[in-house]
């Protein structure tokens, strides 16, 4: 490729980044910030304005309209009672209006009432009830009153001076909402797994944004009423990324995290599109068997996958919260879904927990022996855990047990254990093939 065509390449890409118009901040309680720069010409003193196709969801006490002007806003309105053949009718109530049947008759009269199945008419010859599935056209007068077909915002300004005016339009919107959806590909030892994520962006606002500069916030805003959430039509389709370039760039903003998208995205009304953000990024991990079972019989342990989300072992960037599904390949080469957990929002350094099933052949059971206690002094449980290891191999299992909240203790363990928390002590237990182990431990809560 020669240097002129690559600087083609480069020129092209920055003007096409320049001028784009809209810019679209998602945040991921399924809500966007939706900026827009439109002109007009205005006329001096009072006049009125409009801009069509916004979104169907807007939340019209966000609209905030700005101009490189000193222009006064006198009035604004959202105007979404759009025109269907039900809304047109009322309009023509007591109107003249001519029906042509599907056999080419026609009715003409004053329209009475209308409902789903009929229309009634006032004619010179009397009043007709027309049923609708036989009306092949309805004629109406010239509407003497604006129709509006597509969501539209208007406003009144007063203006000091005629001239065309630049406008910054900006207004909060629902139904656009982005989630996070991680692949993790453990390795045959279970020591790494290879970490790719997608994001998925949903939109169900009733308006495409073409060109859109597009910004994705990941963070739990307080908001001080919920809005509704719609539902999502999956219609699925890929973007594929510019070589040399980075995808997506986060960053932190506010006590939140931004993840910025490097090149202009256009989303689709009832759209969804998944952009690549994190490449396969290979993770140290650990597997872990966690018993923290209360039943007196046997019972499959969890399983768990952990990482630490550093630069070391991880990834190293914040990672906005989604679900993680793990794949393992088996002896043939496929890859295989092995479970799949939530992931919250996740900061560097972080440790990052998955559960991803329960061990088939991993068990343990909780029983209590005994129990002692004395009116104002003390309650003791004599407990027993039994592990039952089933497999070919041995395995490591640990055991976390809640054992009181105040002026407790631990005595006579069969095995040793560690202090958790406050109320919590974790025995790691080693189970050999094919075998039992049994962990035996007291419990003693003091009352004073």
């Amino acid at each position: 490729m020669s240097k002129y065509f690559r600087l083609s390449i480069l020129l092209s890409l920055a003007i096409t980044l320049s001028h784009a118009q809209t810019q679209l901040t998602v945040y991921n309680h399924g809500e966007a910030l939706v900026k827009e720069q439109f002109s007009r010409q205005i006329q001096k003193g009072v006049s009125e304005i409009e801009i069509e196709r916004v979104a169907e969801t807007l939340n019209p006490s966000s609209v905030k309209l700005g101009s490189n002007q000193d222009i006064q806003v006198l009035e604004q309105n959202y105007r979404y009672d759009l025109v269907d053949q039900n809304k047109l009718l009322k309009k023509y109530l007591e109107a003249e209006v001519t029906v042509i049947l599907q056999n080419d008759n026609k009715i003409s009269g004053t329209l009475l009432s209308y409902d789903n199945s009929t229309l009634v008419l006032k004619s010179r010859g009397g009043t007709d009830i027309i049923q609708r599935q036989f009306v092949g056209t309805i004629k109406c007068p010239t509407p003497t009153e604006r129709l509006y077909v597509r969501p539209t915002l208007a406003w009144t300004l007063n203006a000091g001076k005629t001239g065309k005016v630049k406008f910054d339009l900006s207004y909060l919107t629902g139904g656009i909402s982005w989630k996070a959806e991680y692949v993790a590909v453990l390795n045959q030892d279970e020591g790494e797994l290879d970490l790719s994520s997608w994001i998925n962006l949903n939109n169900q606002s009733g308006k495409d944004y073409k060109e859109a500069k597009l910004k994705l916030v990941a963070g739990d805003l307080h908001r001080a009423r919920p809005e509704q959430v719609f539902d999502a039509r999956r219609e699925k389709s890929q973007m594929m990324a510019m070589r040399g370039m980075p995808v997506v760039e986060e960053r932190q903003f506010f006590e939140y995290h931004l993840y910025d998208i490097s090149f202009p995205v256009s989303v689709h009304n009832r759209e969804e599109k998944q952009i690549q953000w994190l490449n396969p990024t290979l993770v140290k991990s650990q597997k872990r068997y966690v018993y923290q079972g209360t039943r007196d019989q046997f019972t499959n342990i969890p399983i768990k996958i952990m990482f630490t989300n550093d630069k070391e072992t991880g990834t190293g960037v914040a990672l906005p919260g989604g679900i993680v599904r793990l794949f393992k390949k088996d002896t043939d080469g496929a890859l295989e879904l092995i479970g799949e957990d939530n992931l919250k929002h996740t900061s560097r350094g972080d440790l990052v927990t998955l559960e991803v099933g329960e061990a088939f052949d991993v068990k343990g059971k909780r029983e209590i022996l005994d129990r002692r206690s004395k009116q104002d002094r003390y309650n003791e449980q004599d407990i027993r855990i039994t592990l039952a290891n089933r497999k070919d191999e041995a395995v490591e299992v640990e055991v976390l047990q809640t054992v009181g909240y105040r002026n407790w203790r631990v005595q006579g363990a069969s095995h040793p254990f560690t202090k958790v928390d406050a109320s919590r002590v974790k025995f790691t237990i080693a189970v050999p093939a094919n075998k039992e182990v049994i962990l035996n431990y007291t419990s003693r809560v003091d009352f004073k």
